[in-house]
């Protein structure tokens, strides 16, 4: 593991994560300072490369903007594209990782879902985002988006991973900035392949922003970027040993929410 540059012929895993900036009282947001401790490579037990693309800059804690810059980071193009597509387009990553900051927790948690309405608590420039009318008229999307990771399988590599740290599945994102970011993200996958794949992830870190805190953090990012990409290898392998869907399902139901 670790980021030194894995020697492997499989195609490598191309990752984005992002961090928040500052708001209300949190000056430093842990969640930039991870996303950027990140290291440039990674690799899974079959050797394969993760390429860690984390964004430059903090995402302004504001609904406004993230609603015009996620897209553009997540899919070739810019602007908002007419449905149906004929062809969906490829998307710019493979995984996305969102980060952000849960002051009131002291653990780690890995959100499964994200609501499209309700956001009435003011950002960085006092506006709010009670409803999004492409959204729900428009693109006719439903009320609540959950991510397309399996989260079982995901969740108990990622625990037996890093068994000394406080890690959880939770089903409340907070309704806030947080929460509304992990939707664009997961709606730009829905709108364009309802039935597709949406492999996109929020992890909620604790609030510390001393040296050991953001290791500890970057640890977990980490853990869980190869609990994600491990799990999609071990499924890899279980269909060229004609390992039926049903059995990733029935391990999708080990996961439990908050």
């Amino acid at each position: 593991m670790g980021s030194q540059a894995p020697d492997s012929d499989l195609p490598p895993i191309h990752v984005l994560v992002t961090g928040f900036g500052p708001f209300r009282d949190t000056p430093l947001n842990p969640s930039f300072l991870i996303a950027r401790a990140l290291p440039l490579t990674l690799s899974t037990p079959a050797n394969r490369p993760i390429h860690i693309h984390a964004h430059p800059t903090a995402i302004p804690v504001s609904y406004a903007v993230v609603r015009d810059l996620l897209p553009t980071l997540l899919f070739p193009g810019s602007g908002t594209p007419k449905l149906p597509f004929s062809r969906p387009p490829q998307p710019n990553f493979d995984l996305t990782l969102l980060i952000g900051v849960a002051p009131g927790r002291s653990d780690y948690s890995l959100e499964t879902q994200a609501r499209r309405d309700g956001y009435g608590k003011e950002d960085v420039t006092g506006e709010t985002w009670e409803e999004d009318a492409l959204w729900a008229s428009g693109y006719a999307a439903p009320e609540v988006l959950e991510t397309g990771v399996q989260r079982g399988p995901v969740w108990r590599r990622w625990k037996e991973g890093l068994p000394d740290l406080p890690l959880r599945l939770s089903t409340d994102a907070g309704h806030y900035l947080c929460e509304f970011i992990y939707y664009t993200g997961l709606l730009e996958y829905w709108r364009r392949d309802r039935k597709g794949e949406m492999p996109v992830l929020f992890l909620h870190v604790p609030k510390g922003v001393e040296v050991e805190d953001v290791d500890r953090g970057r640890r977990v990012a980490e853990g869980l970027i190869q609990a994600v990409v491990g799990t999609w290898e071990e499924g890899s392998k279980n269909k060229e040993k004609g390992i039926g869907k049903e059995h990733v399902e029935d391990a999708d139901q080990g996961w439990a929410g908050s």
